[in-house]
């Protein structure tokens, strides 16, 4: 199943290493929302018709996924997760691939929006 990562699993970021022996599928992706940043040293994203966020595509093993769901605070359980797990429609060199993407589910999360769209894993490791 394919990931679209915007945050700390990005390549550089400091949780990538949960993405194992997940292939690379595209380096440059775009989902459409509004990214935020938590102020926890991780983003967060509401998916939305306007705005764009960048970020990366893998290929994820299903062996990867209960640990990739832990660290995103994902547990199925819609009242206390911090984020959902859900799919979603992200464009590739001019294509759309549809891919899980994990999005805020608690409100607290969205502190500062990222104007930008982007995650910059060095910033947020400097700011750790």
């Amino acid at each position: 199943m394919l990931l679209f990562v915007y945050g700390t699993l990005k390549e550089g970021g400091k949780y990538h290493c949960y993405l194992g022996e997940a292939a690379l599928v595209a380096e440059h992706a775009m989902a459409k929302g509004t990214l935020y940043d938590t102020g926890m040293g991780y983003p967060a994203m509401v998916k939305a018709a306007q705005g764009e966020i960048q970020g990366q595509v893998y290929d994820i093993p299903e062996e990867l996924w209960p640990a990739i769901d832990d660290l995103e605070g994902y547990a199925a359980q819609a009242e206390t997760d911090l984020f959902d797990k859900q799919t979603t429609e992200v464009y590739v060199n001019g294509e759309v691939v549809e891919t899980i993407v994990y999005v805020a589910n608690a409100k607290g999360l969205l502190k500062e929006k990222v104007e930008s769209g982007v995650w910059d894993v060095r910033v947020a490791q400097e700011q750790m």
